[in-house]
This record gives structure tokens, sequence and C-alpha cells, in this order.
């Protein structure tokens, strides 16, 4: 084919001597015991330097059987425009100079769009010098004050009045203006367990059943629907427990995050491995240091160490509208402890006991009990530099996020679990590491403190066995 006086590359000859490309040709075949990729390889070699000097050659794959595969709704053409028709005609120069291309070609009434040659009549609207799909929603402005339609139907922009909702704002990101969420509010657990609200209510409760800790409760079409149910557990003591269960139900799918399955998560009753997403890509799991994460694409994140700390961190848009062991997340603490019923209650024990979802066998509720000697330990505690001291050494590790994040709270959380764990230095650590990370969260550079004689970072599995031998008296 390629030296054929009379053959689809005749007019070439003159212009690039095809020898060179017959001998290679002829040597690929041999050194590939004639496989017929080679042979089409050469060939698209010599037929692209051809029409790059702007020669015509004539179907040539046809009589050797190189045929180049076309999508649906398009044809092989040896010489076809090198600007075809789109969707976004406009955008296109209105000659095309360019020489003809070896390409696949769509049919009569159809044009491309985004690689593939859809009828014309499918094609979107044109909107200030841009295409949109059919069915497409977008911002008419860069205020979020428009929101327009492609219509589908008449295949016209059609915009509406509108603005962001509160507790979101009008931005980019990734390249996509939209309304995004303003802010973020974060509810937390830790130790034995100390609850953190959405509003910064600090309190105590020491139940073990389920609990809602956190669900939307206003329910609302612009709102995903979503709960955080949490179980506590004694260890080693039947007046403190630490978070054993975290679940996540949103978008129909059940996330089970257990401390008796380290490393691991169960989605709808099967055990997984991190990291994981659902096909839809709206939910996500992977690990962050010693935590599974749940993250959804509405702004949704749940964390869990596999051990007694969970944070879950909620957008702006569900300000007003979430309840449970978190609060109601509406700037105001003096109404936190709302029960489920709506009113506000005395203490937190029955605060709490108004969120159980389910009993489970052999669960408690009991108020916070008292160590006898809180108050020397407290003492003690404030003079060192050590141990729970540490979080308030003004010249400390921590020194640089007093002013961000106060510590005081997590210091009295500190104290509480030292005293009735007897200064295990496995259960202080679980608080320190929960300031550190409120640190972290607000941006604030901490120093290094943990040694190897303090609060080591030994890995998870060695940290769960640790802090289970210790809560049960079984030493080191």
């Amino acid at each position: 084919q390629l030296t054929v006086p009379h053959g689809p590359f005749s007019q070439c000859h003159s212009v690039i001597d095809p020898k060179i490309y017959l001998d290679n040709c002829v040597y690929d075949l041999c050194m590939n015991d004639g496989l017929k990729e080679m042979l089409c390889q050469a060939l698209t070699s010599y037929a692209d330097a051809c029409r790059r000097e702007g020669v015509a050659i004539s179907d040539w794959r046809t009589p050797t059987g190189c045929s180049l595969p076309c999508q649906e709704n398009s044809q092989y053409k040896a010489c076809g425009s090198a600007c075809p028709a789109t969707c976004n005609d406009q955008a296109a120069p209105n000659n095309c100079s360019s020489p003809c291309v070896e390409t696949c070609q769509c049919n009569e009434g159809f044009v491309l769009d985004a690689g593939k040659c859809i009828p014309k009549a499918g094609c979107g609207c044109k909107f200030q010098g841009r295409l949109y799909d059919l069915g497409e929603q977008f911002w008419g402005d860069n205020t979020c004050t428009r929101r327009c339609l492609c219509d589908p139907q008449t295949r016209q922009v059609s915009c509406q009045a509108t603005g962001c909702r509160t507790g979101k704002q009008c931005r980019v990101e990734n390249g996509i203006q939209n309304c995004y969420p303003s802010s973020y509010g974060t509810c937390s657990a830790s130790g034995d367990p100390h609850y953190i609200s959405f509003d910064g209510k600090k309190f105590d409760f020491q139940g073990t059943c389920l609990y809602q800790f956190a669900g939307l409760c206003i329910k609302s079409q612009d709102l995903v629907d979503f709960q955080v149910l949490v179980q506590n557990d004694h260890r080693g003591s039947q007046v403190v427990s630490f978070t054993k269960v975290v679940q996540v139900k949103v978008y129909e799918v059940d996330i089970v995050i257990s401390r008796e399955n380290p490393g691991r998560v169960v989605v709808n009753s099967m055990l997984i491995n991190l990291p994981y997403s659902t096909n839809n890509s709206k939910i996500s799991i992977y690990r962050r240091g010693q935590e599974a994460v749940v993250q959804t694409d509405f702004g949704l994140t749940v964390a869990f160490d596999w051990q007694s700390r969970i944070t879950v961190t909620a957008p702006s848009t569900y300000a007003g509208a979430v309840c449970g062991l978190c609060g109601n997340f509406n700037g105001d603490k003096s109404d936190e402890l709302t029960t489920r019923g709506g009113t506000l209650a005395p203490n937190p024990t029955v605060f709490g006991q108004s969120w159980k979802v389910k009993d489970i066998p052999g669960c408690v509720e009991v108020a916070k009990d008292e160590c006898s000697d809180l108050e020397a330990v407290e003492r003690r505690q404030r003079g060192m530099n050590g141990e729970c001291g540490i979080l308030l050494d003004k010249s400390g590790p921590f020194r640089e996020c007093h002013s961000k994040v106060d510590p005081e709270g997590y210091f009295q959380d500190c104290v509480y679990d030292y005293c009735f764990f007897k200064g295990q230095q496995a259960v202080i650590c679980q608080l320190i590491t929960s300031y550190a990370t409120a640190c972290h969260a607000a941006g604030v550079t901490i120093y290094a403190w943990r040694t190897n004689s303090f609060c080591r970072e030994w890995g998870l599995c060695r940290i769960k066995s640790g802090i289970l031998s210790l809560a049960f008296g079984l030493g080191t």
C-alpha cells in the first residue's frame, strides 16, 4: 500500500519518500510475527505525515482491514473536517481553514458534544456566551441573585430572582460558583464521656444505652436527613462510661464504627476496609490519623477513633434544625439541654435519658458520681506542668492555643478521669488528644507534647489494648 504507484498514498510519494516508512513497517512486522497492529501503526504514521504536508490521500483502511472504530451516530472519513459541528458552534471559527483530517464524523443531523455525537435538537441553551445542558440549573450572575434553568422543552434560559438561604454565602469553590455554608459547627464527646455541644455547652452523661448524638429534627427540602447514634459502655467502673459504637444513617446507608472492629467499618451489615465510597460519591469513608471519618457531599463529617472520641461537624445550614445530645446548634448555650419533648432538662442525666433511642441489654442510666478526693487531685494537677497540668502550662506545648481554645474545660475533664482511673496515663491521654485536636481545628500551632514516657504514640491496637487493660485493673 505504501509504494503502489496508483494506491491510496501515490499522491504523497513525490512529497514524502515512503522508503523509510516501508523499511520500518517490514522490520516491525518481522519482529512481531506479522502482528496486524504493527502494519496499521506503520501505515497510520505515513498517512499522518502526508496530511501534515497538505497531501490528500484516499481510503487505505478498508483494503488493509485497519479499521478506525467510530462511536455511535458517526462514520469514518479519510478526509473529514478539522472543525466539526458542535453544540457550541458560536465558539468555533466561522471559516475552517485547517486541512482535512482522518476522523469519525457525526452523521447528518448530529453534532459533537462532550466527545459524543448527539442529535442537534439535544443541544442545550446558550446564555451570555456559554452553553448549558438541557435541564441544567446555574447562577445567572456572580452574586447568586438570579437562578437560571435551561428549559428542556423550549431550549431557552429562564431566570428567577432568588438568593442564598440563611447559613450560606455566594462564592466559588473548585471553580464552581454556588451557595456554600458560611461556617461549620462541631460537637464532640471524649473520655468517660465529656460532651461539648454545637453551641459550646459542656456536660457529662454516663448512660450506656443507645442515644441520638445528632440528627435532623426540623425537616426541610433543602436539608439532607441524617442521624448519628452512639452507644456507651462501662470500663471497669459502673460510674463512668466510654463511647463504644457510633452509627451514622444518611442517604439510606447504615454505617457502624465499633470498637470491636478497629481499622474497619460496617456498611449496610458488611464489614469493609478503608477507604470506601458509595457509587454516587455522596458518602466517603477514610482514615485520618487514628480516626475513621465519614464525610458526605453536603458537608456533614463524623469522626470516631474506635476508642472514646467522637466529633460531628455540620454546616451552618443545619443551625437550629438539629437535635440530640449535641443540642440544637442555634448559638444559644442556655437552651442546649432541651429534651426530646421540648422542655429544658434540670440536669444532664434527664437530658441524656430523653434522647435514648433503644435499650441495650444491661444498659443503665445513672447520674455522674463524684470522686472522693477530686478537689485534692485538681489542686495537685494545677501545680504541675505534666499530666493534666500540661494543658494549662503557660509555657507548655499548648501555650499558643490558650487564647483560641479555653483549656479549662478540658483540664476539668482530664482531672475527673484522672481521679477515677487513679492517674492511668492511657485514659488521660485521650483528653489531652481532644484538646490538641481542637487546637488544630482552630488553626493553632502546638508543640510536641508526647514523649517516650508520656502518651507515646503506640498505634491504635496498642492503645486499645492498653486502655482496656488499665480500665479493668490489669496493669501494663
